[in-house]
């Protein structure tokens, strides 16, 4: 088995996602996990709708938010037929009217904590992963969008989260597990943020980044983690 971290320039489009399915099926015979970005770009995006929302600017943040929301749209257009094209849009439809209600909350209370942050900034990783995995099929890889917040376990330490790493090996199992048995490609994104609202704990070896997190995550269930492609 292989972890394959696939950053945002190579997921940047629908040419490089394209790029990125046929850099996974040339590895499907070490049985991987692939881990995506956001889209290039889109975490800047994100966190400056927050900083606007924060600000009380709902018009900025919103005008934010919907060019992101058209972007994913189009990524998804050029990458999938049209009955999966219909099918995603759902989905997305229904997370990035999720943010904007968040966004519209944020401006409401005045108010942008770092909890908040924390689930504004991992947008891009939840969605692109579905983008990705829709597209995996699509080109007969037998894929399955996992979400990394249900994999992931972190204490309460928002914006520089510490894995909880005896619940993070038993959803590891549950979840991911059963799919490469079965001979699937789990997709997910490199989560940002903390997902548990537990007490935080110091640790010197902390990790600051989603990469670290996941390298520390895995190496408990002695997976190997792979290159991280660039388009």
């Amino acid at each position: 088995m292989i972890v394959m971290k696939f950053g945002g320039t190579s997921v940047q489009d629908a040419q490089a996602i394209d790029r990125v399915a046929a850099i996974v099926r040339e590895r499907l015979h070490e049985h991987p996990v692939v881990v995506v970005s956001a889209l290039a770009k889109i975490t800047d995006q994100l966190l400056a709708m927050a900083s606007a929302a924060g600000a009380g600017d709902r018009t900025k943040a919103l005008e934010l938010s919907r060019a992101a929301r058209e972007r994913h749209y189009t990524c998804a257009s050029d990458l999938l037929g049209a009955q999966a094209f219909k099918q995603i849009t759902s989905e997305l439809e229904a997370d990035f009217n999720g943010l904007d209600e968040l966004l519209r909350g944020v401006v409401a209370v005045g108010e942008l904590t770092p909890r908040t942050i924390d689930t504004i900034s991992g947008f891009g990783e939840k969605v692109s992963s579905k983008i990705a995995a829709a597209a995996f099929s699509q080109r007969d890889i037998a894929a399955a969008h996992v979400d990394s917040r249900k994999c992931i376990v972190t204490d309460a330490n928002f914006g520089k989260a510490v894995p909880q790493f005896t619940e993070t090996d038993e959803r590891l199992k549950e979840l991911v597990k059963p799919l490469l048995e079965r001979g699937r490609v789990p997709v997910m994104g490199g989560f940002i943020g903390a997902t548990e609202d537990r007490p935080p704990r110091w640790d010197a070896a902390a990790p600051t980044s989603a990469r670290p997190l996941w390298e520390r995550a895995w190496a408990l269930n002695g997976l190997r983690y792979g290159q991280t492609w660039t388009a």
